[in-house]
């Protein structure tokens, strides 16, 4: 019998929802499979009939959150776009805002460490392009500049995120600025 893809993406999106309610209390290693099928109310098999492990599972939420800011930077960024850094770090803090759930679970306390050095890949030809250039620093010097720009740029989205209050984004962007230059 073949399932029906709505109702195979509602399987899904129910086991996502549930696994995602328990990533936001404790880190994943402390989530099992059981849990998340009694929250979702499926028994385990459902479960492995989509995902192998709850790794899994929390690989295929992250690659949705930055295959969004990959696309968002390589469409504008990478392709001659002639946005400076403000506005591409506004369309940054969007997504970012946008998968604001996401965002402040991913890069807080119980978030994968991979995530965030994903994050830094995909948002660092950001750095190479409006700060690396203008500094005229041999390739050494040039990855350390990087690496202290992208955690200062991923500190200032995972504070602003978990804040309950946030500051609206241009004013954010116009701290980073300051901050930058």
């Amino acid at each position: 019998m073949k399932k029906q893809p709505q109702v195979t993406e509602q399987t899904r999106a129910n086991l996502r929802q549930a696994f995602w309610e328990l990533y936001a209390e404790r880190p994943v290693e402390r989530i099992s499979v059981r849990e998340i099928t009694d929250r979702a109310g499926y028994n385990r098999a459902t479960f492995y009939l989509y995902y192998h492990d709850v790794y899994e599972l929390l690989e295929e939420i992250e690659d949705t959150v930055l295959g969004n800011i990959e696309r968002l930077v390589q469409g504008r960024l990478l392709q001659g776009d002639t946005l400076d850094f403000s506005q591409h770090m506004g369309l940054i803090l969007r997504l970012a805002q946008r998968s604001r759930d996401y965002t402040r679970v991913l890069l807080g306390p119980h978030g994968d460490p991979a995530f965030s050095d994903r994050l830094k890949q995909i948002i660092s030809p950001l750095v190479d392009r409006f700060f690396l250039p203008e500094a005229g620093l041999d390739e050494g010097a040039s990855g350390i500049v990087r690496e202290f720009y992208l955690s200062g740029i991923l500190a200032i989205i995972r504070t602003w995120t978990a804040d309950d209050d946030p500051m609206p984004i241009d004013q954010l962007i116009q701290l980073v600025m300051r901050i930058v230059q």
